[in-house]
């Protein structure tokens, strides 16, 4: 209080405000930095893959050499990236590694990667069978999304929370996830995830007691499915329908969904196939039938099969007087109703303390917040007034530098090329004018006779030298102008502009007019890759390149040898790739 008395008002006004400006100036720093981090082409490329080829992405990342995971943001990338080709191959997460993940990209500060990190954070959850945490994660994950994330991905979250709602009972909360995960699977026009997101809102309508509702989705599923000729997916859904029907006595319409469709299933269909078919020949009561299929459910099918099917086989043995047989089911089916029991007691002693550790968990964090907010406001202020903006000017000021000498070594590396194109021009000049004086050498030595002929060639001559003055003139012209077009756009410390990179395009298409249409006969480019093979063509080296197409040498090097191989056809390093480049 001594000594803030000293200042007025008007200065401890004063100060605040600087205090408040510095404060900002940082922070708004420091998130720049953060979020302009490009990640490496291979880990982005990777990513692309392990949605729809989730094989190839995990071998990709098996490969992916050291170098391209040299700093901390690209290694918790590829960590990443390797949960989430694991989680599309249908594997459990092997350990805890999410939760560093998710640590990270909190700290750090990137938006997209924290979305996903929180999805596959929620997995973890769901794998360990702690559903309210992995509803909260998938809810973080849910709020940290945009208009830019993929639907595909927000389709994903809202399936799982529905799920996982399902399973607590919550049938209204279910239905809302399924509702708007359809929407987003509507949207992008994906046959597949809306017939799965029908079949999920039909279950849970089923359970609500709205059958004919459920009918009604299961009904639109199905045609959903002919449509597309999945045959998988048709019999999963034919065997919901039957099984809805059987529940209302349609004992009818389920057999005949079975006669069509569910006769010939893949193994993992076999035991509820078998379930269906032992009760619709229950209800119809035949019990040879029952009696097979029964023994089918006892060799393969799951623990719940065998139960329902030793109650239909006590009833058969019953029917026929085998009280024998009929004992030897009932001490089976004792059995296996007692380790049901066990099972069901654990998963319920599970849930509840998942519930349990779920509210203790949030009364550390909420104490954690309250510690760390008191912290935050401790150390905050002599952080930014004394590190923060020291920092930050050295930072930008060797950036500077070393971009001015970057820019320098380039601009004297311009002018080299240039004189040298000058030169090689006024040699083709001069090979030109010896050829002409040879030609007329020849001419002076033709008699009057062949007068005419002295003529003609007297004619072509003067032809033959205006094109070569002229075509001499063009080429050397057009060259110049795109090396100051470079060099302009380097000194003013601006990207080439796409009008400039357009007049580039021009002055190339006159200098060497049959570059563009060779290589677009081999393969058809992109703007970025002819940009490359046009600098290559000038005879730019790969640190120029980079420093012109604002990209580190190392991706430069990388992109040569792609177009070589987008180009040829097969592989081969950049050097080949220059060397083809120049000799066209």
């Amino acid at each position: 209080m001594d000594i803030m008395s000293r200042f007025s008002r008007k200065q401890i006004v004063a100060l605040s405000v600087a205090a408040l400006a510095i404060a900002a100036i940082a922070i708004a720093a420091i998130s720049v930095c953060c979020s302009h981090h490009t990640y490496p082409r291979e880990l982005v490329a990777t990513d692309t893959l392990c949605e729809n080829d989730p094989d190839s992405a995990e071998a990709l990342l098996h490969r992916m050499p050291d170098n391209v995971l040299a700093a901390k943001p690209d290694r918790m990338y590829y960590d990443l990236l390797r949960i989430k080709a694991s989680n599309n191959l249908y594997e459990p997460q092997k350990d805890s590694t999410i939760f560093r993940i998710v640590d990270f990209f909190e700290r750090y500060g990137d938006k997209e990667r924290l979305c996903q990190a929180y999805y596959y954070q929620g997995k973890y959850y769901v794998q360990h069978n702690d559903a309210p945490q992995a509803l909260k994660c998938f809810q973080k994950a849910l709020d940290m999304s945009d208009d830019n994330t993929p639907l595909a991905f927000k389709s994903k979250i809202y399936s799982q929370s529905g799920t996982l709602f399902f399973y607590q009972n919550l049938f209204d909360d279910a239905i809302a996830m399924y509702e708007k995960s359809f929407k987003c699977d509507s949207v992008l026009n994906d046959t597949v995830d809306m017939v799965h997101s029908l079949r999920d809102m039909a279950q849970t309508l089923r359970h609500m007691d709205k059958k004919a509702r459920s009918e009604q989705m299961l009904v639109e599923a199905y045609d959903m499915s002919k449509k597309i000729k999945d045959k998988a997916l048709t019999q999963t859904i034919s065997l919901v329908l039957a099984s809805l029907y059987l529940d209302n006595n349609e004992v009818n319409r389920a057999y005949g969904i079975f006669c069509n469709e569910l006769k010939h299933v893949d193994a993992d269909m076999q035991s509820p196939v078998c379930c269906l078919a032992m009760e619709i020949y229950f209800k119809e009561n035949r019990m040879d039938s029952v009696y097979s299929y029964c023994k089918q459910l006892m060799s393969n099918g799951t623990l719940f099969a065998k139960e329902t099917a030793l109650r239909r086989l006590i009833a058969y043995h019953n029917s026929k007087g085998d009280s024998a047989s009929s004992n030897k089911c009932v001490y089976e089916y004792i059995s296996i109703s007692d380790s049901i029991r066990k099972i069901s007691a654990v998963e319920t002693v599970s849930r509840m303390h998942n519930l349990y550790n779920y509210g203790l968990k949030e009364k550390e964090n909420t104490e954690l917040r309250i510690e760390n907010i008191e912290r935050l406001y401790a150390l905050g202020f002599v952080i930014l007034f004394s590190s923060l903006l020291i920092v930050i000017l050295a930072y930008i000021n060797v950036k500077r530098q070393k971009r001015i000498i970057e820019f320098k070594r380039l601009n004297e590396h311009l002018a080299e090329m240039n004189e040298r194109a000058c030169v090689q021009n006024r040699i083709i000049t001069e090979k030109d004018k010896a050829e002409i004086s040879r030609l007329k050498e020849i001419l002076d030595k033709q008699g009057a006779e062949q007068l005419d002929v002295v003529n003609e060639y007297q004619n072509r001559l003067s032809m033959l030298e205006g094109i070569i003055s002229e075509k001499d003139k063009t080429v050397e012209s057009e060259r110049i102008k795109i090396f100051d077009i470079i060099s302009n756009s380097i000194s003013k410390n601006k990207i080439i502009s796409p009008d400039s990179w357009n007049e580039i395009y021009e002055a190339m298409d006159i200098s060497c007019p049959q570059f563009k249409k060779k290589l677009f006969e081999l393969s058809s480019l992109k703007s970025r890759e002819y940009k490359i093979c046009i600098l290559v063509k000038l005879g730019l080296q790969n640190s120029d390149i980079a420093t012109v197409m604002c990209r580190k040498a190392n991706t430069i090097t990388y992109s040569r040898a792609n177009i070589y191989k987008k180009l040829l056809g097969k592989e081969g390093t950049a050097k080949d790739f220059d060397k083809f480049i120049k000799s066209l």
